[in-house]
């Protein structure tokens, strides 16, 4: 991803501090601008057409480039001193975020923020349905908050993210939670991760949510383990942090969600702790993986938490401006927040030194030059450990012909991964799983059928190669010798051209090489396309399914038909994924979550 210096660059801006400054100007250069400019109208423009990452990062960067040439435009009120104190007073805020909040200018990591909430957004209106007839705006608030924990636990299966650790075969380490569109574009993730999709999501569909832990949560960190009650495990799979429920106000009371479970608690918060005993086989429950118990009901302590950029008074402006053109909740006031709660009032969440917390997450997994804080090499940074996890190790199999050949073999893994990778999560543009995400299916399926077609040259190049291996072999064979030479190479002049023999080995036998990508690559992405495209079938069922739910009358019958032909199709494409399914074993945690979606498909397919 371009950092928003190189993209200023690419449109002739010299940035300095904040997201964007021009080049000093003349008077008479600023007056003839400021006549021209609009700088609100011109940013809404920019972000119907164009509203991804590098939109926003454009956007902002003229915006505020726009906002300094207009003397008399509106522009983000500073956080004064005494503003400050009282926020700081209320959600717990570092230097880094206190530093933030003051630019009155939108900085690097504001079009981040900024297109994260646009995600959602669109994630949030392919949700909404009409209210039921007779409902009250606490039943409707309740099913809206149901369809998006549904969507949420859809969207994101339960595979905590970890690692293999070097030198320690079949060891891994548990990884820190990621952002939320991050784990949304990955499809999988931790019961954490999922509560933090769930309050993104929550933000844009105008309800307030919250997290549910224990008094002591409050000072405890994302990455905080909780272990099986011999200290033998962890439970969840990974770091389950501080939380072991997820909730929106309705009322004054809360209704509760269990991440691992994928379920609303069977009682909402008042009556969970007025009465825990009475739903202590719900505790007992195996599928209780999070290892909430009766008396951690009693103590049950609800948190809030918001995104540090949601705080900033420039992006109160910028909701404000901007209302009409993007229709994104931006900023949150923290303090009405907080008061919509029943007493005792909220703490919000937000230790001072955890980077992982819901408030600054963002700002932590990103490198610098696209707009976070990872200042790590590049090659150890989250970001790319993440990207790496995208294409798990127990799926890429290395050909056997370049076993002891740990240069090539690496090459082979790096193209492979690449095909794959380009494919299924380009950063540059929206991924199929992205587009079905913000329900844009119609584009995600058309995107899908291409890849099915990619990937399908690469099988039929593998049936009309059958003789390939011998050919295979030898190449291997030639590139291992190869590669010794340029090792044994004893000056500089005769390991440049053992190098530039290695490059003509690899040119010259592209073919053979593509065919050797593909007896990875080529099964595993059409397999891949398939089951995205029955995802996307799934949704578009769902939404019939939803409106359905609402409806009375004659739109019910019609959309009871509807629905059955939506399910048909969704089971249809779930059934030709479970023909390639095998490839795709090495996913942990897919299985499971596609015979749920399965069984779900065929239930309502056959419902009378």
């Amino acid at each position: 991803m371009a950092g928003i210096v190189t993209l200023a660059a690419g449109i002739g801006i010299a940035l300095l501090p904040g997201c964007g400054k021009p080049p000093p100007q003349r008077k008479d250069e600023k007056d003839s601008v400021a006549a021209k400019v609009k700088p609100w109208e011109a940013a809404g423009k920019r972000l119907r057409k164009e509203f991804d990452a590098a939109g926003c990062k454009t956007a902002l960067v003229l915006l505020n480039t726009d906002l300094e040439a207009a003397p008399d435009a509106p522009k983000p009120a500073p956080l004064t001193p005494e503003a400050e104190a009282a926020l700081a007073a209320l959600v717990p805020l570092n230097a880094e975020d206190k530093a933030g909040l003051r630019d009155t200018a939108y900085t690097t990591h504001d079009p981040v923020y900024l297109a994260e909430c646009l995600y959602m957004r669109d994630a949030a209106r392919s949700l909404d349905v009409p209210a039921r007839a007779g409902q009250t705006p606490d039943q409707t608030a309740a099913d809206a908050a149901d369809r998006g924990f549904a969507w949420v636990c859809r969207s994101v299966y339960i595979n905590p993210w970890q690692v293999p650790v070097p030198g320690q075969p079949g060891v891994s380490q548990p990884m820190p939670p990621v952002p939320p569109v991050y784990v949304l574009r990955r499809g999988y993730g931790s019961g954490l991760e999922r509560m933090y999709v769930f309050l993104a999501l929550l933000q844009q569909m105008g309800l307030d949510g919250c997290l549910v832990g224990s008094p002591e949560a409050k000072d405890q960190p994302a990455t905080f383990p909780v272990f099986s009650p011999d200290k033998k495990a962890l439970l969840t799979g990974g770091l389950r942090g501080p939380f072991w429920a997820v909730g929106v106000r309705i009322g004054n009371d809360v209704r509760l969600y269990d991440p691992w479970r994928a379920q609303p608690f069977p009682a909402t918060l008042n009556a969970l702790k007025a009465n825990p005993d009475a739903h202590k086989a719900w505790f007992e429950d195996k599928a209780n993986v999070s290892g909430v118990t009766v008396d951690d009901a009693k103590r049950a302590t609800v948190y809030l938490a918001v995104p540090v950029n949601s705080l900033a008074p420039r992006m109160a402006t910028l909701e404000q401006q901007l209302k009409a053109d993007i229709g994104a909740k931006l900023a949150i006031d923290p303090v009405a927040l907080r008061n919509g709660f029943a007493d005792p009032k909220p703490a919000y969440w937000n230790p001072l030194n955890d980077g992982f917390a819901y408030g600054r997450i963002s700002r932590t997994f990103l490198p610098v030059d696209d707009g976070g804080s990872d200042k790590s090499p590049q090659g150890s940074r989250l970001i790319d450990q993440y990207m790496r996890s995208q294409f798990p190790a127990e799926v890429l199999t290395i050909p056997g012909e370049l076993r002891g050949n740990d240069e090539a073999a690496e090459r082979i893994r790096a193209l492979m991964a690449g095909a794959y990778l380009m494919a299924f999560f380009n950063p540059t543009n929206p991924n199929p799983r992205e587009r079905i995400q913000r329900g844009q299916f119609q584009d995600a399926a058309r995107d899908l059928v291409v890849r099915q077609d990619q990937f399908g040259h690469g099988l039929e190049r593998l049936r009309n190669n059958p003789n390939a291996e011998e050919e295979i072999r030898k190449w291997a064979a030639d590139a291992r010798d190869l590669y010794n030479q340029q090792g044994l190479a004893a000056t500089p002049e005769a390991r440049q051209q053992a190098v530039a023999a290695v490059e003509e080995h690899w040119r010259r036998n592209a073919a053979l090489v593509q065919i050797l990508i593909d007896r990875v690559s080529a099964e595993l992405g059409h397999a891949e396309a398939t089951l995205l495209l029955a995802l996307c079938k799934h949704e578009q069922a769902e939404r019939v399914q939803a409106r359905l739910e609402q409806a009375t009358g004659a739109e019910a019958e019609q959309l009871k038909k509807d629905s059955v032909d939506a399910w048909k199709a969704a089971h249809g494409e779930w059934q030709t994924y479970a023909e390639r399914a095998r490839v795709q074993v090495g996913f942990a945690g897919r299985a499971a979550f596609v015979q749920s979606l399965t069984a779900r498909a065929e239930k309502l397919a056959n419902q009378k």
